[in-house]
């Protein structure tokens, strides 16, 4: 249940707040709690001696190596809120992949997880979207996952290889370029490691399924006296699938319809035992059904019951939450010191991820092939041998006969960066950086039986008048034996052979890639001139990047003939030239009520061969009146360009669960179903009588080449904490403002048919995706291409602490903290709308979401319990439900407990833990998968883990 108020909320993270009564690295960002880790720690690079070059360019002590700046200066390092995670916490985690290690991070959204994305990860500051998170390793861009989607997969990174991991909440355009309105995500790998590491985890849940394991090796060593280093390290990931009938929460998935009290219905209508339903004219099968109007069901005896609700095909006992995952990486660094003003430098990744999924049968409904309406169907003809209802019938039906489609990825993910760096003689300073980096990567999708719509009328005997999926036609008996490799099948006969499943069903396979190529000079001077409190700083750069993608669809797909799907094939790319500049301004110094006060500002100018030329600046500002406090204020403009995706996506023709409002009117509040059964009169349909065929609607998106590039505000102001009467203890507290305009995507199907029809004489601007409904009253398929519409604006406050207190010799406390409260969540979703909040929704972030640590630490023995929290929410109107009755559902709180123990030995350590010890089942969510959140809630119950590492 939900604790009661505002006032409760407050006080529970006022608790997890004392709990995190540190330490920080040298910019002294905020080191966050993660589940099952401590809190507090020094970085531990396990470090050879510096190299030269290094050394040189460290003598000053003013190095401070931290994302969102080309320079480094000491004196503004700490004016942007960054946040880190170290190595020895991922070590003492119960993360497999890099991209588990964000996975309850709670400024991180919740799309760290392998539950989606082909056994990848990609990432999500604030819930803004993982293409407005931009993703570097090294401070070098990574390329896109795959040419299916447009965010870089973050388990193509071997997580030994990860010195630490910085997370900077802010917009940073001008640093980075387009991608990181929400923020950057840093990984820094190890570059002067030395000696050899062997990890080996392992974890499963406490119903035996969920397995997950993993090997990594990691080598380094220093070669020519120490003027260079090698590092080379290697990963074996693997995941065992989970099936969703072994959780009972996951069976009978739900949909939403109506309130409390009155009948629900599970599942999908279309199942193993067919459904008929008339066509062209023909008589009604019965008198009145649910789902498909006036449609009839199989008893499997050859007498046939109006279709119900009850009749629904539960496809949760086919289907699995999570799939088989393998995922093999290889990372390499390296760097020598040509001189002392030159270093030369590299790294290069390698992954290769495979995932098999299984799941239900592939469904007969009304066909996306034809364009021209919604009132297509596959036609089992009146001459068909056996056909009892005497006339041409449609048939819904779950391809049971062709077996389960198996879904399978590969991909191969290549990056290689090669640059040098050092300073420049006899220049007073200055120092260089140029780099080239070059990433790919290659996608191969293939899913397996799938059903060709014209094979199967051929089979059926049905000669097809109208196009693939049209009702016109006749019966001809001898079609298939006229057809080569055609065999016949009857639906009424209950079996099918297997020259006809061979026939009927195809492998859809689906390739793809992306290629990045980019190449950067920078030059930068801390002590460009002196000031009286400090020296002026500057960094100067150029870059050059490109990308280019593809997504080549099948050719089943292409004509039509693919039962749910028309999709043509995505290919492009783009470049920009940019150039950039950054000063570090030192105001104030070792004053009264000024110990410091700096500021920093840069600007970026970028020039591309698509949208054209766009210009972003940041200012920041940090005061510390004393050495306990610092204040520190930044406003920074943003932009995302188009992707590839966004830009040159073909046509794709998809069918959507979403409801007609003309089939539902009295689901929707009372004050505008008098306005919508009006414009539904208006285009011939009579709600009363008027039923959805089989619920779905044809929706056809696709890319649009005049896009222009989305822009953003960002303002963060906020403290930094460490007082000297509370040694051992960092705080920091930042307030987070994120404006969007001309945002890139279109509104929902089912906020566009509402607010259309909702409008009085169907004049919202929504209206403009209608084209009209056919001669049964359905819609012609609905359209929308990729636009600039519309505005997002996010407020919240992150709040990060840690403490650090020994008791004696061998015992210590450690305490830390990591929570988010979102205050505003608003979307315009097209322009001239109003702003809409889905704050508290499930179409926006949980308002709070908190991690608070305690370790007690003995000797050798750490022990930690970690506390999670995820705030509820209520549903806002979507396609699984009606608007009026959204009031009555919500989701509660959740609470997860961890519990881990650590032993460091001399050169090896081994935790254990139990990842949510109270096996608590996720929280019910009707308008996610498997009646829940997935990827924000834990799936897999109590889930215990073991990880051993050794260094030689």
């Amino acid at each position: 249940m939900r604790m009661s108020g505002n006032s409760s909320r407050k006080w529970l993270l006022f608790g997890i707040s004392a709990l995190s009564l540190g330490w920080a690295f040298d910019a002294r960002a905020q080191i966050i709690s993660m589940p099952g880790t401590t809190t507090g720690q020094a970085i531990n690079d396990q470090s050879a001696k510096k190299t030269k070059v290094t050394s040189k360019l460290d003598s000053t002590g003013e190095t401070i190596s931290v994302v969102g700046t080309h320079l480094g200066a000491k004196e503004t390092a700490e004016i942007q809120p960054v946040t880190v995670i170290t190595s020895e916490q991922i070590q003492q985690s119960s993360s497999m992949t890099t991209g588990d290690i964000f996975a309850h991070i709670p400024s991180m959204g919740f799309s760290g997880s392998t539950f989606s994305n082909a056994g990848g990860s990609c990432l999500n500051i604030r819930s803004l979207g993982t293409a407005r998170t931009l993703v570097l390793v090294d401070g070098h861009r990574m390329v896109n996952g795959n040419g299916a989607v447009d965010c870089p997969d973050v388990n193509a990174i071997v997580p030994a290889m990860i010195d630490r991991i910085e997370i900077l909440k802010d917009g940073s355009s001008t640093t980075y370029g387009s991608d990181a309105i929400a923020g950057v995500v840093n990984i820094i790998l190890k570059k002067n490691f030395t000696g050899t590491t062997f990890t080996a985890n392992g974890g499963v849940s406490e119903y035996g399924d969920d397995q997950t394991a993993a090997l990594t090796m990691a080598h380094g060593f220093n070669f020519d006296h120490d003027r260079g280093n090698f590092t080379i390290a290697g990963s074996y990931n693997y995941q065992a699938p989970m099936a969703a009938d072994q959780r009972k929460w996951a069976m009978q998935e739900a949909k939403v319809n109506n309130p409390p009290g009155q009948a629900q219905y599970f599942g999908s209508q279309y199942g193993p035992r067919p459904v008929y339903a008339a066509v062209n004219g023909g008589r009604p099968l019965a008198a009145s059904s649910d789902g498909v109007a006036r449609s009839v069901i199989s008893n499997g005896d050859g007498t046939y019951s109006p279709y119900s609700w009850n009749d629904n095909y539960d496809y949760s006992q086919d289907n699995q939450i999570i799939s088989e995952q393998q995922v093999g990486t290889l990372a390499v660094t390296g760097h020598y010191d040509v001189n002392p003003h030159l270093q030369l430098y590299m790294t290069a990744n390698y992954s290769h991820t495979q995932t098999q999924s299984v799941g239900t049968p592939m469904y007969i409904a009304t066909p996306v092939t034809t364009l021209t309406g919604n009132s297509g169907a596959m036609v089992v003809p009146a001459g068909e041998p056996g056909n009892p209802f005497g006339e041409d019938v449609a048939l819904y039906d779950r391809m049971f006969d062709l077996g389960r489609r198996y879904d399978y990825d590969s991909i191969n993910y290549y990056q290689f960066t090669g640059g040098a760096k050092g300073d420049l003689p006899s220049t007073h300073g200055w120092t260089y950086d140029f780099f080239f980096s070059y990433g790919k990567t290659a996608t191969s999708y293939s899913e397996s039986e799938d059903v060709n719509w014209r094979n199967m009328e051929n089979a059926l005997g049905f000669h097809q008048t109208g196009g693939a999926g049209s009702t016109t036609g006749y019966y001809d008996p001898n079609l298939c034996s006229s057809i080569a490799g055609c065999a016949p099948w009857n639906p009424f006969s209950g079996t099918m052979s297997q020259a006809a499943r061979n026939y009927i069903g195809f492998t859809d396979v689906e390739p793809s890639g992306q290629e990045m190529r980019d190449v950067q000079f920078t030059v930068a001077n801390k002590h460009l001139a002196k000031l009286p409190y400090g020296p002026l700083g500057i960094a100067l750069g150029v870059e050059h990047r490109s990308l280019d993608g593809y997504f080549h669809s099948s050719w089943e797909d292409a004509a039509g003939l693919n039962s749910n799907l028309v999709r043509g094939n995505t290919g492009g790319g783009y470049n920009v030239t940019e150039v950039f500049g950054e000063l570090s301004i030192p105001l104030l110094k070792d004053l009264p009520m000024a110990k410091a006060l700096s500021a920093e500002v840069s600007g970026r100018f970028s020039n591309y061969d698509t949208f054209g030329q766009t210009y972003n600046w940041h200012a920041g500002l940090i005061y510390a009146p004393t050495r306990d406090i610092s204040v520190r204020a930044n406003i920074a403009t943003g932009f995302r360009a188009p992707t590839i995706q966004d830009l040159y996506r073909a046509k794709v023709v998809s069918l959507t669960g979403t409801r007609d409002p003309c089939a539902y009117v009295s689901t929707y509040p009372a004050g505008v179903q008098s306005t919508i059964i009006a414009n539904c009169r208006a285009q011939g349909v009579n709600p009363s009588s008027f039923k959805q065929t089989n619920g779905s609607l044809k929706y056809e998106t696709g890319g649009n080449a005049e896009l222009q590039p989305e822009l953003s505000r960002t303002y963060t102001i906020g403290t930094i904490v460490t007082p000297r009467f509370l040694p051992g203890f960092t705080a920091t507290i930042d307030y987070f403002h994120t404006h969007i305009t001309e945002a890139i995507g279109y509104p929902s199907l089912s906020t566009e048919l509402n607010g259309c029809y909702e409008s009085s004489n169907l004049s919202s601007s929504y209206c403009s995706i209608l084209h009209g409904r056919d001669i049964d009253g359905q819609l012609y398929p609905v359209s929308r291409l990729h636009e600039n519409t519309g505005a997002f604006i996010e407020d919240g406050i992150d709040i990060n602490a840690s403490y650090y207190q020994p008791i004696d010799f061998v015992n210590a406390l450690r305490f830390g903290a990591d929570i988010q409260d979102v205050t505003s969540y608003k979307q315009q979703s097209q322009d001239g709308q109003a702003l809409i909040s889905y704050l508290g929704t499930d179409a926006g972030p949980p308002k709070w979401v908190a991690n608070g640590t305690a370790t007690f630490s003995h000797g050798r023995w750490d022990f930690t319990y970690m506390l999670r929290f995820i705030d509820g929410f209520n549903y806002y109107p979507s396609s699984s439900y009606g608007p009026g009755v959204s009031e009555w559902w919500k989701t509660n709180q959740a609470f997860y407990h961890d519990v881990m123990v650590t032993y460091h030995g001399d050169r090896y350590s081994i935790t254990a833990g139990v990842k949510n010890i109270g096996g608590r089942d996720p929280n019910f969510y009707a308008n996610g998968s498997y009646n829940t959140s997935p990827d924000m809630y834990d799936y897999a119950g109590r889930y215990m883990y073991l990880k051993a590492q050794v260094h030689f």
